[in-house]
């Protein structure tokens, strides 16, 4: 590596480098959930897409704006930015635990694309367009790794020259957090919200592959992954974080939210659809108060507290001030702690909220 070059555009500074005949950056995340991380990709990705900006950052992710060269069409390109549990497999030198651990990493960003795939087959026009999958270096894994003898470096190229990369239809926006301020009206947030329960309501639908039935959660729902675009169009962003079971196994674990978890979250097998229902519920009491849920959770989940709000510390009496009465029975509905007493799914959802729209137009 030679020839360090800093370079910055708005917030995102990087560093440019030479590694095997070829521009890589290095840089740090500028903002949002993982910011100060850092990650390094190459300039121009699989020769083809060139890494322009900072796009967002959350969960394990990372995306970045770009543009096809071939095309000029402006892209996102989402990578996996957390190997959370390497580096304890580089400090004993376990060559192998090393190379399943980034294996099992990688596999998340391949089932979303699959996810995306499969919403897109199934008519789903309110998600980005997943318009190819690449490979390419990550010298960063290379690095040298503090460990007990001194340090130790993992030199498999194969391995090194295969970071999977999604790179998706360029949506314009701008996130639905940045829209709620004091609290949105309530027409308003339903129209945002239908659109979402559509999307829900094609991701819980059963599907058999591979001679196992997949189901899946999203599980991640928050103002920070709606993207709303002209007029009243919104679309569901970070497919990342869905929780996918596959016949009686989970087949990927995905991510939540504190504030907006439900009580479940945390369990490994009994994920229903009706967690998506909390979420919702979560999401839109946000979206209609101004006021955000991990503003209500009362302990500090980062030293082990719940990551759920009880029933009780919602601002019920703020909400009802804001609000009608059926969508008011509506949000508490959603937020019951108990699965059993939410809708049970996106149908079921995208019902109860049609039905509230025309309550609101007639």
């Amino acid at each position: 590596m030679a020839g360090i070059r800093p370079l910055a555009i708005g917030d995102f500074d990087w560093k440019e480098f030479s590694f095997r005949g070829r521009d890589f950056i290095r840089a740090t995340v500028p903002r949002g959930d993982n910011k100060g991380l850092p990650f390094t990709i190459a300039r121009r990705l699989a020769e083809r897409y060139e890494v322009l900006q900072f796009f967002a950052s959350g969960g394990c992710g990372l995306l970045l704006e770009g543009r096809d060269i071939r095309t000029g069409a402006d892209v996102l390109i989402k990578t996996t930015l957390r190997y959370d549990g390497i580096v304890e497999y580089a400090r004993c030198r376990d060559e192998e635990g090393f190379r399943k651990k980034l294996t099992d990493h990688r596999k998340q960003l391949q089932t979303e694309r699959r996810i995306m795939v499969l919403l897109k087959n199934r008519g789903c026009n309110n998600i980005p367009n997943p318009n190819d999958y690449v490979f390419d270096w990550n010298p960063r894994l290379g690095d040298a790794y503090e460990c007990d003898s001194g340090t130790w470096q993992f030199q498999d190229d194969a391995i090194l020259s295969s970071e999977p990369y999604l790179v998706m239809e360029r949506m314009e926006g701008k996130p639905l957090t940045e829209a709620i301020n004091d609290g949105m009206p309530e027409h308003r947030a339903l129209e945002v919200l239908a659109q979402v329960c559509r999307v829900l309501d094609v991701l819980h639908r059963p599907v058999m592959r591979d001679g196992r039935e997949w189901r899946l959660v999203y599980q991640d729902l928050k103002p920070d992954n709606i993207l709303l675009g002209d007029g009243t169009a919104a679309s569901l962003l970070d497919l990342g974080g869905c929780r996918l079971t596959l016949g009686s196994a989970v087949g990927n674990v995905g991510a939540y939210t504190p504030g907006y978890c439900p009580p479940e979250c945390q369990s490994s097998d009994r994920m229903t659809a009706a967690a998506d229902s909390y979420t919702v519920g979560s999401t839109f009491y946000h979206m209609l108060t101004g006021q955000a849920p991990v503003d209500l959770l009362g302990t500090n989940t980062s030293t082990g507290g719940q990551p759920f709000v009880p029933f009780r510390n919602w601002n019920w009496r703020m909400l009802e001030t804001r609000v009608g009465r059926t969508t008011y029975e509506f949000v508490r509905r959603c937020l019951a702690e108990r699965p059993a007493d939410r809708p049970q799914d996106g149908r079921e959802l995208c019902v109860e909220i049609d039905s509230l729209m025309r309550q609101g137009r007639s």
